[in-house]
């Protein structure tokens, strides 16, 4: 285990982020890698304080070789540094130092895939109950997030559904039904779902899958199937390291369970430096 790259999680001490921390003790307990819990600023004690809350969260809700980090500078800009070494980011989304425009700064731009623990009021976190749901369009970030999805749903056991929406103007589907046309856009994302998870099935045997053709907003679609999910998986889209497709940062500021977002290519190559790095704690 000590070698695996880790998964890496924030800690402020703030409701989020302490669910944030269950979720991340579990998915590295199903990976078998390590836990690194990173505080950033604070006087030491304050943050030692947050990080002893952290560790004892992490090795009740899973069995796993747990770290500590204290660094200091932006939190975000931390973050993002120290993705560059781990597999998996995963943050919450709420007070503290790290609100919702710091979980979409680091979602544009860590190196690795990043959760951002949401849940709506009553709901457990993590929860296994609900399906992992994952959004496809057939782009090189939504491929990503299918590689993803498909691997956090056979670890955890859970039906995966892949959903992808179809928009249709309301001029087109007038035209359409005058016409008795098909549905070309319908027979189109039918054959873009098979393209994207052709293999999947083969590399996790026992993974359930579900496919879902959605007419309508992409947004809103996808924001209403996260009050049914226990994690949304999603590409970046956009345009350039510093943007976020709308569909995404809709779920990010607004969803209702955790939301896993995956990008194409290398890390960003150009990272402003985070002043400094405190101590690490085994």
């Amino acid at each position: 285990m000590t070698g695996s790259r880790p998964v890496l999680v924030g800690a402020d001490g703030a409701g989020r982020a302490v669910q944030a921390v269950a979720w991340a003790a579990e998915e590295a307990g199903l990976r078998s890698c390590p836990l690194v819990i990173v505080r950033v600023g604070d006087a030491p004690g304050g943050g030692a304080r947050v990080l002893e809350r952290a560790r004892t969260i992490a090795l009740a809700t899973a069995d796993v070789e747990v770290r500590v980090e204290r660094w200091t500078g932006d939190p975000a800009e931390a973050l993002i540094v120290r993705s560059q070494d781990a597999d998996l980011l995963v943050v919450g989304n709420g007070t503290g130092w790290f609100d919702a425009s710091a979980a979409a700064t680091v979602s544009r731009r860590a190196g690795c895939p990043v959760v951002v623990v949401r849940a709506a009021a009553g709901r457990p976190v993590p929860d296994r109950d609900r399906p992992i749901v994952v959004a496809v369009d057939g782009s090189a970030d939504s491929r990503v997030a299918v590689d993803v999805a498909t691997r956090v749903a056979d670890e955890r056991g859970s039906l995966l559904v892949a959903v992808h929406v179809w928009f249709e103007s309301p001029v087109a589907a007038v035209r359409r039904l005058r016409r008795r046309e098909c549905e070309p856009g319908r027979e189109a994302a039918e054959r873009l779902l098979a393209g994207c998870l052709a293999g999947h099935t083969d590399r996790h045997p026992g993974l359930a899958v579900r496919r879902e053709i959605v007419r309508g907003l992409p947004a809103w679609s996808l924001l209403e199937r996260s009050d049914s999910a226990q994690l949304m998986v999603v590409g970046r889209g956009g345009h350039g390291r510093r943007a976020l497709c709308r569909s995404t940062r809709t779920l990010v500021r607004n969803g209702v369970c955790p939301v896993a977002i995956a990008r194409a290519g290398s890390p960003p190559e150009n990272i402003r430096p985070v002043l400094a790095c405190g101590a690490r704690d085994g």
